[in-house]
């Protein structure tokens, strides 16, 4: 009995990582659009402004991200401490600062030429992840590793009706249900 119930619980693992995998290429092949963001173009401060889909909790003030290109010594520090992140002397590196939605500052680390950047969180939480330029203003960022949940960043506090604009211009996002997470303002 106990043999046919661990089979069952690996064949349920296997079936579950296989999903995964398939489900990041899949999002992958939907959302590249054959032109790689460059990461450069996160530079001081950003606002998470929209999310798809919603989130569940609705914060007092939009997220600020602090973006800041790391220096070689970090990145080969990064590189040593973690064989896995695979990166290369020529990726751009940026780390990501913010203040989640339960009050914890967060630190990630973005890195990547190609269009599919790696997002880390730890040396076993790297995941996938592409930003698409919207506008002069706009950047979307998109997580393959968790079913292509998006995220709209600005680099100033816009208006709401501003917000709806640009989310309504996103052919690739129409249909799917999403919202901002934060007031925003009404003028």
């Amino acid at each position: 009995m106990h043999t046919k119930y661990s089979l069952l619980v690996f064949v349920v693992f296997l079936v579950t990582c296989e999903s995964s995998a398939t489900s990041e290429t899949q999002c992958i092949d939907y959302y590249k659009s054959g032109s790689s963001f460059d990461l450069s173009a996160f530079h001081d401060h950003w606002y998470a402004v929209y999310f798809w889909p919603p989130n569940g909790r609705r914060r007092e003030s939009c997220a600020v991200i602090a973006f800041k290109n790391l220096s070689r010594d970090e990145v080969e520090a990064m590189r040593n401490s973690c064989v896995s992140a695979n990166l290369s002397p020529d990726d751009n590196v940026l780390r990501a600062s913010y203040v989640n939605s339960v009050g914890k500052l967060t630190n990630v680390t973005y890195y990547g030429k190609e269009e599919v950047k790696s997002l880390y969180r730890s040396c076993d939480r790297i995941t996938k992840y592409i930003f698409l330029r919207v506008n002069d203003k706009y950047v979307l960022g998109i997580n393959c590793s968790a079913g292509g949940r998006g995220m709209l960043l600005t680099q100033s506090l816009v208006t709401a009706s501003e917000v709806q604009n640009v989310v309504d211009s996103i052919e690739i996002m129409t249909g799917r249900e999403g919202s901002p997470d934060c007031p925003l303002k009404s003028y």
